[in-house]
This record gives structure tokens, C-alpha cells and sequence, in this order.
């Protein structure tokens, strides 16, 4: 097909391609060292403790332009005033115009600089480590010029070089009302999270993210987290509803053309449905090739999203979602011929309605046997949008398009059209449906008969619980360098993985809904997908093992006050651990893990949970297991015979000595595999090590599962580890284990820490050594 270069040059002003790069003469500033008043550089570290003890920014603005200023002052007393308190990245904010704030006012507080060095002087003077020169209507980075008026640069986090104990924040560009909008936008999505960013250092053109890094513990640029994403950027197909724009080479012509051909396909099936003369705006399909480039260009991993500011959708192509289509391109279509609906759930089933694949099998399949489960949504689940708020979202999405479906049947498709914008159902119209639903429901499930997973052996598990350390999109489950640390895992001998998404409730003591990790720097689905399926293609078993925060303690400590609440709580965690089952089951994981270390909620409670293993059991056909904290949990709790192995996490002390010998150590360990054996003999059911670990610190044998202190002693590490393997070798009731734990990036606090790690430490020989036996 033959291209409209007009039309690429508009998509360019759209998309992420920043402009042309010119040569710039060098200044001193371009080529600058990093310069520190004391002697020793502050850590990130240490800038992050002085943030969290301050909590507190002052943004000094400026500009000359009164009109202008009048903006920002409008918008910062806005956000000075607002009252979010529902999370701990929100921080007080003050503010002062660049020409009334005091040297020592920009010394002694957090500051977050904007504007542009014509109206805020003092960019030039507090960004003068970092290798930016600031010129008029342009300005140079990393020895490249930038000269777009549309191109804004970020600086996230980085010490105040009048005062390098705080940390400082820079947001300028090449034009005043670029910036001011730029910044207004962010503080209008993220509130007063507002200075908070993916990266340390980003560029914007276009409110595209095309460059962007973190700086290295001596706070120069990191070579080896630079990324530009400048170039390399083509617009492959134009058809008659969209462009379609492949990055970073994701795609290639001859793997478009079906798909865009398949795509006009579902477009015109949409619009012969609807029948709705509106006019519409070309779409712009933006493909990436996987979760990391789309996530760092655009600041989102999903799947696929859309945005309706622009008329884009951007979805990732690639053999992860093979065969598995959620299609936001029919979102933003009907939202541009039907504009809201009322009911959330209209909105979100909609779509899906039209997506013949579905996460592989079809919404029809999935919604089949949620129903068969017992995990399918009620109306009165369904419908009220605070209710769906609640929900995992792929059920959402599932069970909502069931809903379109049964509408239609129900009302007729003139009527559903009509309802679509502004139907709210009252309680009364809500009840009335219900038998009816539950009809449809049953209808669906004999259509659509389960397919029956492969049976699959595990084998003896040799690996580790694999922990996302990285926040920073790059460095966490979804980018290149987990895949780099599953690849040494495998080459250490490790056959398998447990990867370990969170989530957490504020008080242990109250039920409160869990939340799903959707941030793109997160444990997010789609990185969870990303490193599960890394982990098969080495050929790993993998473990699903989802993990709570409970406030500032451990899941072992929650405990609701009443039955009401405990009611409660179990509802929640359903909703929520349903969705892992489910993606689990869509990406056919080998295991997933139930729970890990509710101590008292499982003692107190096994009814609840031998509820939730029969219903995710009819949900997902992998292997199902528990993690039980050492101890009494582990020791006493009886609802074993559900599931298909006894998880333990092991953090049992083998010595309360400084300097016990290895066989002190030794006949300890004899002592928990025989608590160990009892359980084994009560049930019959192998046990997993789903978590065993120890320090790199002196004595770490005495509490294992303790903070550690400031020592470094990879020695006394790896004692313990040769102490363990000597004694389960030949054990028969072990069926493996899961080293805690594993870092998503090899860099992960450098050679020297005391993490749990093995990482570069001598026990990584020792655990090299057994696993290869």
C-alpha cells in the first residue's frame, strides 16, 4: 500500500519520534563532572530516607509572563490545598515564585524547579552537575541537542548540589507554556504524587517519552540504563480507519497486513452494528514488541490501551500474546460512536464482545467456567460501578461481556443501543434479572465444555522464589534483565521458579479490598506474563505465589476483631486471589500458590479456606499448594489434604550460637526435618520448600527470617545453604526447593550486600553445585 507522506509527517507530531538532532558547540556545562560538597556522594539511599522524613516539597516556579505566572500560582494553590491522605507517596506542597524564594529557602527544603532558565534562573545554577546546558529555546543533553518547542526534560531525583543531603527536582523545556502544560498535566493525573516519575532523567516531545535513564550511585549517567527510543519509529500500513505504526522494528510489513486487514474487519463489523452516522477521526495503532519499550515510551505495560486524547491505541505484538487479542482499538471506537455508558460494565463488555480471541479462548470459554466455579459476578456484583471497582479486571472484562451478550438476547439490539449511554439499573430492575442472568449464565457453560488441561508430573523443584526489586519498568518482571536473571538461574541448575506478585491492605485488623498491581514499574500482570513465560521457554516450572503486605507487618498478623469482619476479609482476598487463578490458568502456569503465611487467619479459619481451594480448584487445573510460615502454622493447620503439596516456608533458627560448628548446625536441622516428617506422615502429601533463605551476615543461622544488621559475611551464608542441602538430600518427603530469593536484575544492590541472595556470593557456588548434581 502505498504510503501518504503528509500523513506520516502528521503521525510524527502524534507519535514518540522526536525531532531532528542537531550539533550543538560544547560548553564547560555539556562535558561537567559530578561536583559534591562533601567528601563522600550521598547515597539514593540516603536521599530517600531525608525525603520520607520531610515529606514535604517546595516547587519554586517562574516565568515573566504575568499571565503566566497567574496559571501556576491558580494550579499550585489547587494542589497545595488538596487533601489527599490515602497514600504514602503523597507529601505536603508549598510554593514560591523563582524572583521572591531565598537561597536559603532552596537549601533547606526539597525543591522542585520549573519553568524554563529565561523565567527560572535558578535551573541554570541547581542543574549545574548534571550534564545539561540550557540555551536560549533549546537546550543539550547527553551531548544531544533538543530544539522543539513541544520537548520538556524531567529530572526525577537528584541531589541538591547546595545541599546534597535532599533531593531535588527539574522540570523545564524549550518553550514556557509547554512546560507549564506538561506540568499541569501531571499534576492533574497524579496529584500531589506529582514529582514522581519512572525514571530518573526523561524526555518528553509530543507528551511522548522518547529518552530516558537513571543515574549510577555516583549520580552520572547509568550507559547501561540509557535508553532512546528516538528513532526506529515507521508508519507501515494506512487503511481506511487507521495508521499503523510499528517501534523499534516491532513488527514487520508482510506480519501487518493480515492484521490490519483483520482489524478493518472487526471495525466494520462494529460499525454496521451500531449504524451511527458520527463522523470519525483516523486512529493511530502504535505496536511494540514487548511490556519493557512499551512501558518506557508511553509509561503504560498493559497489554493494549487506547487514549481518546489522540486517538491512539498501543498494543504489544509478540509471541507472549499469541493468539490472545483483547482489541482497546474497539474500545476507542465505540467510545467515539457511543461516547460513555453509564454502567461501567456496558463500557468494558462491550469490546470485548466483538474480540473473537480473547485471552486465547474467547470470553464466551472464560466466562463459562467462572460460572462453573461458583467465581462468576451476580448483577448485584456486576452492575453498581462501585461494586466492579472491586473485581479483578480480567474477570470484569470477561463476565461484562457476557453481559452485553445477555442484554442483547434479552432487550433486542435497538433497545441496548438506546439503554447504552444512560441505563443505571435500580436494585428493584437489578433483582428482576438475576434468575434470568442466572439462566443465560447456565446456557453459556453446557455451550462452551471445559478443555481439560495435560496432566502434568512436577518434577523434584530445584530454584528460587524470584523477588521484583526493580521499580523502574527495566529492571523489574517485564524487561530485558529478568530475563537475563532467569538465564543465569537456569545456568545455576535451577528447573523452576516461584514468581512473587504483591499486594497489601493498611490494617491488619480491618477488611479492606486488595489491590491488583497495575503501576507500569509494578508487579504487574503483564510483567508477571513476561517472566512466566520467559521461565518455560528455559524450560522452568513455574509457581504462581502471590504475596500480601499487611500495613507495616506480615500476613501472619492479620486478624480481623469480629466474624462480620473476618466475612469480610475472606470475600476480599477471594475477589482478588480468583484473578491470579485465572491468569494462571489462561497462561497455563504449573503451579499456583493459594496463600503464603496467614498464620492466624488459617488457624482460626480453615472452613474459609478450604472454601477458596475448592473454588479455585474448579477454575484453574495446574497444581495448587499453600505457604505455610514455620512453626505452628505449618505444624498445626489441617487442611492439607486439598491441595496437591504442602508449601512450607522454613525460617526455623538453627543455632541460637554466634559460632556453632557445622555439625551443631547440622543435628539442629535433624531436629526441624523431624517436625517436618510429622507433618509429611499425617497427610501423605509431599512438601515443597516454598521459601528457605538466610543473610549474608554474621551469624544468620540464630533468626533467619529477621531484618539483618550491618554486617557482610557471605561465608557464614553459605555454611547454612551446604547445611540444608546435606540434609534433604534423600529426604523422601522433600519434593524441592525455593531459595528466598532471586533479584529480577543482576545488579540488585551491587557485590557486597547482605540481602538473601546467593547472587555473586560464594553460596551461589554452593547452590550451583547441588542443583547440577
Amino acid at each position: 500500500m502505498k504510503i501518504n507522506h503528509k500523513q506520516v509527517l502528521a503521525f510524527i507530531a502524534l507519535s514518540i519520534l522526536i525531532i531532528g538532532i542537531t550539533t550543538m558547540p560544547s560548553t564547560e556545562a555539556n562535558e561537567k563532572a559530578m561536583v559534591i560538597k562533601n567528601d563522600s556522594v550521598p547515597s539514593r539511599g540516603q536521599l530517600r530516607n531525608s525525603f520520607f522524613n520531610k515529606r514535604a516539597i517546595l516547587i519554586v516556579y517562574g516565568t515573566k509572563d504575568e499571565v503566566l505566572a497567574k496559571k501556576y500560582r491558580t494550579l499550585l494553590e489547587e494542589l497545595a490545598q488538596s487533601t489527599e491522605t490515602n497514600s504514602w507517596r503523597n507529601v505536603s506542597v508549598a510554593f514560591k515564585d523563582a524572583f521572591t524564594v531565598s537561597e536559603r529557602e532552596l537549601q533547606e527544603n526539597i525543591v522542585f524547579l520549573v519553568g524554563t532558565p529565561e523565567g527560572n534562573p535558578h535551573l541554570g545554577t541547581y542543574s549545574r552537575n548534571i550534564p545539561v546546558a540550557f540555551g536560549e529555546n533549546r537546550f543539550r543533553f547527553n551531548a544531544k541537542e533538543y530544539t522543539s518547542r513541544n520537548t520538556v526534560l524531567s529530572i526525577g531525583f537528584y541531589p541538591n548540589p547546595e545541599n546534597d543531603s535532599l533531593p531535588m527536582y527539574l522540570l523545564s523545556g524549550n518553550h514556557e507554556e509547554t512546560v507549564f502544560d506538561f506540568f499541569s498535566k501531571k499534576i492533574h493525573e497524579e496529584g500531589r504524587s506529582f514529582f514522581r516519575q519512572n525514571m530518573d532523567y526523561e524526555i518528553y516531545d509530543e507528551n511522548a517519552r522518547v529518552v530516558m535513564g537513571d543515574f549510577s550511585p555516583e549520580w552520572r549517567l547509568d550507559a547501561s540504563t540509557n535508553f532512546d527510543f528516538s528513532s526506529e519509529n515507521e508508519l507501515l500500513e494506512s487503511t481506511e480507519h487507521f495508521d499503523f505504526v510499528s517501534h523499534q522494528n516491532a513488527i514487520s510489513t508482510v506480519e501487518l497486513s493480515p492484521l490490519a486487514m483483520e482489524i478493518e474487519e472487526t471495525t466494520t463489523r462494529i460499525l454496521n452494528f451500531i449504524k451511527n452516522p458520527r463522523e470519525l477521526p483516523k486512529f493511530t495503532y502504535h505496536i511494540y514488541k514487548n511490556a519493557e519499550e512499551k512501558g518506557l515510551m508511553v509509561g503504560k505495560t498493559n497489554q493494549a490501551h487506547f487514549d481518546t486524547l489522540n486517538n491512539s491505541v498501543h498494543t504489544i505484538i509478540n509471541e507472549k500474546y499469541k493468539s490472545n487479542f483483547i482489541e482497546k482499538e474497539n474500545a476507542l471506537l465505540i467510545f467515539r460512536l457511543l461516547g460513555h455508558a453509564k454502567t461501567k460494565a456496558l463500557e468494558l463488555g462491550f469490546p470485548v464482545y466483538f474480540t473473537d480471541q480473547w485471552q486465547h479462548q474467547g470470553y464466551a470459554y472464560w466466562s463459562a467456567r467462572l460460572f462453573e466455579s461458583g467465581n462468576a459476578l451476580s448483577l448485584k456484583e456486576l452492575l453498581p460501578n462501585e461494586a466492579l471497582e472491586i473485581e479483578s479486571p480480567l474477570i470484569a472484562d470477561c463476565i461484562s461481556a457476557t453481559l452485553v451478550e445477555f442484554l442483547l438476547d434479552t432487550w433486542g439490539k435497538d433497545a441496548f443501543l438506546l439503554h447504552y449511554p444512560s441505563w443505571a439499573p435500580t436494585e428493584k430492575e437489578i433483582q428482576n434479572l438475576e434468575p434470568a442472568w442466572k439462566k443465560h449464565l447456565t446456557k453459556n457453560a453446557l455451550k462452551n465444555p471445559k478443555k481439560e488441561r495435560p496432566v502434568i508430573k512436577l518434577p523434584y523443584l530445584k530454584g528460587f522464589n524470584f523477588a521484583h526489586e526493580g521499580y523502574g519498568i527495566y529492571n523489574g518482571y517485564g524487561g530485558r534483565k529478568a530475563t537475563q536473571a532467569l538465564e543465569k538461574m537456569r545456568s545455576m541448575g535451577s528447573n523452576a521458579m516461584a514468581i512473587v506478585p504483591y499486594s497489601f491492605i493498611q490494617d491488619k485488623n480491618k477488611p479492606a479490598p486488595f489491590r491488583f498491581s497495575d503501576n507500569a514499574g509494578s508487579e504487574n500482570d503483564e510483567s508477571v506474563v513476561h517472566s512466566l513465560a520467559e521461565a518455560k521457554n528455559l524450560g522452568m516450572t513455574t509457581l504462581l505465589k502471590p504475596q500480601v503486605f499487611a500495613g507495616d507487618s506480615w500476613p501472619g498478623d492479620v486478624e480481623m476483631l469480629n466474624e462480620e469482619d473476618w466475612n469480610s476479609f475472606f470475600s476480599y482476598y477471594h475477589k482478588w486471589i480468583r484473578h491470579y487463578a485465572l491468569l494462571a490458568e489462561i497462561h497455563q502456569t504449573d503451579v499456583l500458590c493459594v496463600g503464603v503465611e496467614f498464620t492466624k487467619a488459617t488457624l482460626s479459619h480453615e472452613a474459609e479456606w478450604r472454601q477458596i481451594f475448592r473454588s479455585l480448584r474448579g477454575l484453574y487445573g495446574g497444581k495448587l499448594t499453600y505457604a505455610a510460615n514455620w512453626g505452628p502454622e505449618f505444624e498445626k493447620v489441617g487442611f492439607w489434604d486439598e491441595l496437591d503439596f504442602i508449601g512450607l516456608n522454613c525460617y526455623y533458627p538453627l543455632s541460637k550460637n554466634e559460632n556453632p560448628s557445622k555439625a551443631e548446625l547440622k543435628a539442629n536441622f535433624d531436629g526441624i526435618k523431624n517436625k517436618i516428617a510429622k507433618v509429611y506422615s499425617k497427610f501423605n502429601k509431599p512438601i515443597v520448600f516454598t521459601e528457605i533463605g538466610f543473610r549474608s551476615i554474621n551469624a544468620p543461622w540464630k533468626t533467619p527470617h529477621a531484618e539483618g544488621d550491618d554486617s557482610y559475611n557471605p561465608l557464614h551464608q553459605q555454611l547454612c545453604y551446604e547445611v540444608v542441602f546435606e540434609g534433604i538430600e534423600n529426604e523422601a518427603w522433600c519434593a524441592g526447593i525455593l531459595w528466598w530469593k532471586f533479584p529480577s536484575y543482576l545488579e540488585h544492590r551491587g557485590l557486597e550486600n547482605s540481602e538473601f541472595t546467593p547472587n555473586n556470593k560464594i553460596a551461589e557456588e554452593t547452590v550451583t553445585k547441588w542443583f547440577l548434581k
